[in-house]
């Protein structure tokens, strides 16, 4: 999504997910924590219990998608399609439009050997069986409570009303598909009368046909597939249903199958209900606590089945997710490996010195980076692909160039050791699609051709880089950014190249031109630049880079990776974390683990420091402190996983931003509770309340500020926003916040809550943060309306 389509994005669905927060947060209030937590240890081994029957349940599901399939569902496997399956509802699980995106990766990940038509047919059929046997067992529960159970009148008057609309619903799609009614091509031909659809639609009207074709025909040609996959999507609506009821025996509760059918029927009208709020979260839950007790069951036990049907979800959903990460690099890394790619020789081309036509100026960006590997491995390594970081050398060179902007990145490579190299680098998964592959032989082929027939190709510069060094990320981006003032930019550190430098279109084109040797090597292309050319050179200091031709460099190189690890906004603290949190992140990097992975399992820590400060007590209060510090640790592992291994994403940073807010409300919603429980002082729930809505109202304000203020490049909120602070370092808001900020980083309030917790004073903790919370969120929407360019120039403006 661009960045254009993210600043248009409505507040809605945050403020609806922030009203679902406070609703489910009121309701664990209102049923009781001590209840609910004891009604949910009732479970004990009977929640691996659900979770299995859970499983079982999926299978019928894509065993029910198989089957539309028909003749195709040979080119995919069952576990493929039950991997799929899991994905989808895994991203369904965000609610509204994420179902439809988790459909649509259904079709996109059923393989290359499936046709197109055919996978949109396949998941649209199930998705409409899943739908109307949901509607059956609705109709069905509905009538059934109507008929059995004295309903209050607005709620007899709703169940009624849906109850009807889905019979209407499933009896017109019956005689829609046993009349065929082109029912795609009415809303296509609708859709065709809106200009914006308009072009779209005539592009895919054959798709639309074809789709329609495969859904009409599915009943009338192959009734026994038609009705089978019908009837196990009826089957896992029957399973949902045996659920209700083996949790609630796994609770002690009595209920008959009858009373689970009608809990499911009404608990299927509150996930309608709750469609627009993202993840249903609290209404699903509120809807549960309501239909618990329309049965005589108490508020914690209706609460306990929404929070166990919810965790199972979330298991399975976890489980689809990794099947996504998996499946996703498998086909890239088969698609790449089996495109056909090959190495191109280097040969006699034309070179022009004219500009490149019109449309290839607009088409490309900046610059074109040649990655010049040719003497990789050549000394001191039996492999051609020594690493550093877990990432080979090569590859590191490839993926910075990709970062900073590169239009085209040439790998130029011997042709002997090439077809390994690249089949390695390949098999990795994570060669950008750019990537070309150039053979050379020394004393055979010219460098310096290559780089004049690029050159001819775009309208910019070249940035020259020897892959057998790492380089810290400024001199990709300083490479990257030149201006071009001179005829090339050479780095260098005293009498050494550095390993990288620019030349411009023209220099280059002049390089190939008038250089008659065969310049073999970046070393050799800068000494005849600096002869011949005005070239503008760089002071780099040694820190910055290192070459890689033995093991001593290599560890070198290793021991300036650390030190590039630590960012300028890095205060004291954090850099007291970063001492353990670098080896231990130095021990994951060799696994394949993601840096989202270990985001995700540093908030499972800050989810049990917070459990641990809701238990209250002295003891339990400080190995929640404890524990929270630790997870302050391990939150710098997940950034310096991702700069190790250049694994670096903006939605990596979002992610690690949402775990960070999650773990200031476990740690205060935590700790709350546990201030309640120990003392039994229910004035403390006020003084959380406020603390919550203070941290709440933090994390938007900072969200939209972070947003404006980052260009899609979220990890430099911070330095940019010190920036902007310094520059108005006369406001005294501003300079409050500026010099007051560190007090509320994730590095630094770990400390804090220790202390409190070791002096056994929690409650004055409270009290300062809720201060300290409601103050973060004025200075962060005073700086958000400062720093917004049309607010500012219209502050500026005088008034005429």
């Amino acid at each position: 999504m661009s960045s254009s389509a993210l600043k248009t994005q409505s507040p809605l669905p945050l403020l609806a997910g922030a009203s679902g927060l406070f609703l489910l947060a009121y309701l664990v209030h209102r049923a009781g924590p001590a209840k609910l937590l004891a009604s949910i240890t009732t479970l004990r081994w009977g929640l691996g219990l659900v979770l299995l029957w859970g499983g079982v349940a999926h299978i019928v599901k894509a065993w029910a998608w198989r089957l539309t399939l028909l003749d195709d569902k040979r080119h995919v496997s069952f576990t493929r399609l039950l991997g799929l399956r899991l994905a989808s509802e895994g991203v369904g699980q965000l609610g509204g439009l994420a179902q439809l995106f988790g459909e649509g990766l259904r079709v996109s990940l059923l393989g290359p050997a499936m046709p197109l038509s055919t996978g949109i047919a396949s998941v649209t059929i199930d998705r409409v069986f899943f739908v109307l046997s949901a509607a059956v067992v609705s109709v069905i529960g509905l009538l059934s409570v109507l008929i059995a159970l004295p309903f209050p009148r607005a709620l007899a008057a709703y169940a009624s009303v849906s109850a009807l609309i889905l019979l209407g619903v499933i009896l017109l799609s019956a005689v829609a598909i046993a009349k065929r009614w082109p029912v795609l091509s009415w809303v296509a031909n609708t859709l065709a009368r809106i200009p914006y659809c308009r072009t779209w639609i005539k592009r895919e009207r054959a798709l639309i046909h074809s789709v329609e074709n495969a859904l009409l025909d599915f009943y009338h040609r192959t009734p026994g597939a038609f009705w089978a996959s019908f009837l196990l999507n009826l089957a896992c609506h029957a399973a949902a249903i045996f659920e209700v009821y083996l949790i609630l025996w796994l609770m002690g509760t009595k209920l008959s199958l009858f009373g689970a059918l009608a809990i499911e029927a009404l608990t299927k009208l509150v996930n309608i209900a709750g469609t627009f709020n993202p993840g249903n979260i609290g209404t699903y839950e509120g809807g549960n606590m309501l239909i618990a007790k329309i049965f005589g069951l108490t508020g914690a036990a209706g609460l306990t089945l929404a929070f166990i049907r919810r965790l199972r979800a979330l298991f399975w959903a976890a489980v689809g997710i990794l099947c996504l990460v998996m499946f996703s690099k498998r086909t890239k890394q088969s698609n790449r490996i089996a495109s056909g790619e090959d190495i191109v020789h280097i040969g006699p081309g034309p070179i022009s010195s004219k500009e490149p036509p019109t449309a290839i100026r607009l088409q490309r960006p900046s610059h074109l980076a040649v990655v010049m590997a040719n003497h990789l491995g050549a000394i001191g390594f039996s492999s051609p692909l020594p690493q550093v970081g877990a990432v080979p050398i090569l590859l590191r060179s490839i993926l910075s160039a990709a970062k900073a902007g590169a239009a085209r990145i040439v790998v130029v490579i011997d042709r002997a050791k090439g077809p390994r190299i690249r089949h390695d680098l390949l098999k990795t998964g994570r060669v950008p699609s750019n990537v070309e592959w150039c053979g050379w032989i020394s004393g055979e082929d010219s460098l310096p051709s290559l780089i004049g027939q690029l050159a001819s190709e775009i309208d910019g510069h070249l940035v020259l880089i020897a892959g057998d060094r790492v380089y810290h990320p400024s001199l990709h981006k300083r490479a990257a950014e030149w201006d071009g003032g001179a005829d090339a930019l050479t780095l260098v550190t005293g009498c050494d190249v550095v390993g990288m430098c620019s030349l411009s279109r023209e220099a280059s084109i002049d390089l190939a031109i008038h250089n008659p040797t065969t310049a073999g090597s970046l070393e050799d292309i800068a000494h005849w630049m600096t002869k011949t050319h005005a070239v503008e050179s760089e002071a780099v200091a040694d820190e910055q880079w290192q070459r890689v031709l033995n093991e001593r460099q290599r560890v070198l190189a290793e021991q300036k990776l650390d030190s590039w690890l630590v960012k300028p906004t890095d205060g004291i603290f954090a850099r007291m974390n970063r001492r353990i949190s670098i080896p231990i992140s130095r021990r994951i990097i060799p696994f394949p683990i993601t840096p989202n992975m270990v985001s995700l399992f540093t908030l499972g820590a800050s989810f049990a420091a917070g459990a641990f400060l809701a238990l209250g007590g002295y003891w339990n209060m400080l190995t929640g402190a404890i524990l929270s510090w630790f997870s302050s640790v391990l939150d710098g592992c997940d950034g310096e996983v991702a700069r190790l291994k250049l694994q670096e994403s903006a939605f990596g940073c979002w992610l690690e931003t949402v775990c960070d807010n999650l773990y200031y409300l476990f740690i205060f919603g935590g700790m709350t509770i546990g201030l309640v429980r120990s003392s039994g002082n229910r004035s403390y729930l006020v003084w959380g309340g406020l603390l919550l809505f203070g941290a709440i109202m933090s994390f938007l304000m900072t969200g939209l500020q972070r947003h404006q203020m980052t260009n899609a490049k979220p990890e430099r909120y911070l330095q940019e926003w010190h920036k902007k602070a310094d520059s108005r370092s006369s406001n005294p808001l501003l300079y409050l916040g500026r010099h007051t900020e560190f007090i509320i980083r994730r590095c630094f309030l770990p400390y804090v809550i220790l202390v409190f917790a070791f002096c056994g004073v929690m409650n004055w903790f409270l009290v300062g943060a809720t201060v300290g919370a409601n103050i973060v969120w004025i200075v962060a929407l005073y700086s958000y309306l400062s720093f917004t360019p049309t607010r500012a120039t219209a502050l500026q403006s005088p008034v005429v």
